[in-house]
């Protein structure tokens, strides 16, 4: 199937580990600079182990499975430009040196830029952490870090591994306004609070759908937050609310 979108993926099944039964078969989904993809379903769905396929870091399993960025195949991306083209932030950074948190982002960078650091803190309300060794930090502060880290790589996709995990509801909105204002960038993200994804996501896909052969959903994000998906997606009931100014919350049951 041709097409002009930035992030393309074709046939892919997602797999844990070797010798394991696919988690989900057949993925298939494009993307465009923009839109946001919305990762949603139960713990051990392969939310994780799909963000790290995609960024190269696992293999691609499917006798047809394909990812492209920029209409380049990954299978053909080397190190420095697969690097320039997609950064991956995980949910739990491990860090081995006591950093302050301006040096971890200048050392993020192609080429140290103390001006787009000084941004990128800022823009997640981290520059009071600037000078704070990262392993002071809590692990709400360290998770903007590392998304301040991911905005100063430059690169187009941006796979973040549960970016809003360790946040207070206002950095939650804080971490959202700033996802939803990348116009320029391919974002896919996995979250447990469906009304934060409702909120940020231009997109939603659904794994672990064990009643379907292929285990997965992909649609637009109002499509596919529905009761009964959800319902099939997390095996529990679900009802939305509506306030006086026709504001919509999900509440599981």
């Amino acid at each position: 199937m041709k097409s002009d979108a930035w992030l393309q993926v074709d046939a892919l099944n997602v797999v844990a580990a070797a010798h394991q039964p696919a988690l989900a078969r057949n993925l298939s989904f494009r993307l465009q600079p923009g839109q946001r993809l919305g990762l949603i379903g139960r713990n051990g769905a392969g939310k994780s182990t799909l963000l790290r396929q995609l960024a190269g870091l696992l293999p691609l399993h499917g006798e047809r499975a394909a990812v492209r960025l920029a209409g380049q195949p990954l299978s053909e991306l080397g190190p420095e430009r697969l690097a320039a083209l997609r950064t991956l932030m995980p949910a739990q950074p491990r860090d081995r040196f006591n950093l302050s948190a301006l040096a971890l982002l200048e050392l993020s960078q192609p080429e140290p830029d103390g001006p787009s650091a000084h941004e990128a803190l800022r823009r997640v309300d981290a520059w009071a952490l600037r000078d704070r060794p990262v392993l002071d930090l809590s692990a709400g502060e360290r998770q903007r870090v590392s998304l301040a880290q991911a905005l100063v790589q430059g690169a187009t996709l941006l796979l973040l591994d549960e970016p809003v995990a360790f946040q207070d509801p206002g950095h939650q909105s804080l971490v959202g306004a700033v996802l939803s204002n990348l116009s320029d960038r391919v974002v896919v993200f996995c979250a447990h609070d469906v009304n934060w994804v409702a909120r940020c996501a231009t997109h939603v896909l659904g794994l672990g759908l064990q009643q379907q052969a292929q285990g997965w959903f992909f649609d637009t994000c109002e499509a596919a937050l529905q009761a009964e998906r959800l319902h099939h997606l997390y095996d529990c009931r679900w009802t939305q609310l509506r306030d006086a100014n026709g504001l919509r919350a999900w509440v599981a049951l």
